[in-house]
């Protein structure tokens, strides 16, 4: 059994399954990984209690707050690849009775991992990363209003998880900002 867990973890620093119970992605450079990992607990029925553990930190309800509050079902994971390295989480989560989730990324000046969080019917499709903000972008169809549009929420740096949305007609313009598709 170990052999495979190995073979899974040489196929590159983005994934890698272990018992089927948790999802592990490596955000950090080649150099210096800061590996971020989504855990299971407690299944009850058809839902589990998620847990993230970010680098050596502790290991946390993946929403925070109360364990319960991170039970979830049909919980998506995964590695986004790129100059920077994100883990993508979305699902239907007891506590919001709403499909959510969030993207993060760790960030190499500030040394530490962030985390831009969304509320949506449908996953995000790309993550654009600039020096002043980043965008996650939703692809038409999610939202009623956005049947033929897209929809974009922006975080400006340094503003943790405030953050602002848009409409908008065609996908944002890449210049100045490395574009990464998300694919589930």
């Amino acid at each position: 059994m170990r052999f495979p867990i190995l073979a899974l973890l040489a196929l590159g620093p983005s994934v890698a399954c272990a018992n089927g119970n948790g999802y592990a992605c490596d955000l950090g450079d080649a150099a210096k990984p800061q590996v971020a990992r989504v855990t299971q607990a407690g299944k009850l029925a058809d839902t589990y209690i998620y847990y993230l553990r970010q680098g050596d930190g502790a290991v946390q309800p993946l929403l925070g707050g109360e364990a319960e509050d991170s039970r979830g079902s049909e919980v998506k994971m995964a590695c986004i690849d790129g100059k920077h390295r994100a883990l993508a989480v979305f699902g239907e989560f007891m506590s919001a009775g709403y499909p959510q989730g969030w993207v993060m990324v760790y960030d190499a000046t500030k040394r530490s991992f962030e985390r831009f969080g969304f509320a949506e019917r449908t996953p995000p499709g790309w993550l654009y990363l600039g020096a002043q903000d980043a965008l996650l972008v939703f692809a038409p169809g999610g939202r009623l209003e956005t049947e033929r549009r897209y929809l974009v929420y922006r975080f400006a740096a340094g503003a943790g998880q405030d953050s602002t949305e848009a409409i908008v007609d065609a996908l944002p313009k890449a210049a100045g900002y490395e574009v990464v598709k998300i694919d589930w």
